[in-house]
C-alpha cells in the first residue's frame, strides 16, 4: 500500500493546497486587470501618510470648516479608495481628493503637491462643500 502512495502523481499528491492557491493568483490577477495602475496609486498615497495627514490635520483646524462641516471625523484609507489620487509630470505633482465627513455635513479635501525631494510641498487645499449649495473653502494656497 505503501508503494501505490509514493507512485501518486505530484499534482494529486498536492491537490489540497494546488486548487486554493491557483484559484486565489486567478482572482488577484483578475483584480489587477480590472483596477489597472489604480491599486498603486492609492497604495503609493498611503504609504506616504504626511502627505494627506497635514493636510487633513490643517483641515480640521480651519474655523470656517469647523463652522460649515461640524467636527471631522477621522481620516482612514477607505475615505481614500472612495475618493481619488492622480499623479502627473512623472509622478512629481498629485492631486488627491478625499471625501470628509463632518458631524454636520460632508465635503471634499482637495490637495495639489508637488515632489521637492522626498517631501511634498502643497500647492493647494481646499474644502468644496456641495449641499445646501455648493461651496469652498480656501486651506492653502501658495502664490
Amino acid at each position: 500500500m505503501n508503494e501505490t502512495l509514493l507512485k501518486k502523481n505530484w499534482w494529486i499528491r498536492n491537490l489540497k493546497w494546488v486548487i486554493p492557491l491557483s484559484l486565489l493568483m486567478i482572482c488577484i490577477a483578475f483584480f489587477f486587470s480590472m483596477t489597472g495602475n489604480a491599486t498603486f496609486r492609492y497604495g503609493s498615497v498611503y504609504l506616504q501618510p504626511k502627505l494627506v495627514n497635514e493636510a487633513y490635520d490643517m483641515a480640521s483646524k480651519n474655523e470656517m470648516v469647523t463652522q460649515k462641516l461640524g467636527e471631522l471625523s477621522p481620516y482612514n484609507f477607505l475615505r481614500l479608495i472612495e475618493g481619488d489620487v492622480m499623479y502627473s509630470n512623472n509622478d512629481n505633482v498629485v492631486d488627491v481628493t478625499i471625501n470628509l465627513l463632518g458631524s454636520k455635513k460632508k465635503g471634499k479635501l482637495d490637495i495639489v503637491a508637488h515632489r521637492n525631494g522626498k517631501d511634498w510641498e502643497y500647492q493647494k487645499i481646499i474644502i468644496r462643500i456641495k449641499k445646501p449649495k455648493k461651496e469652498t473653502i480656501k486651506i492653502f494656497e501658495k502664490k
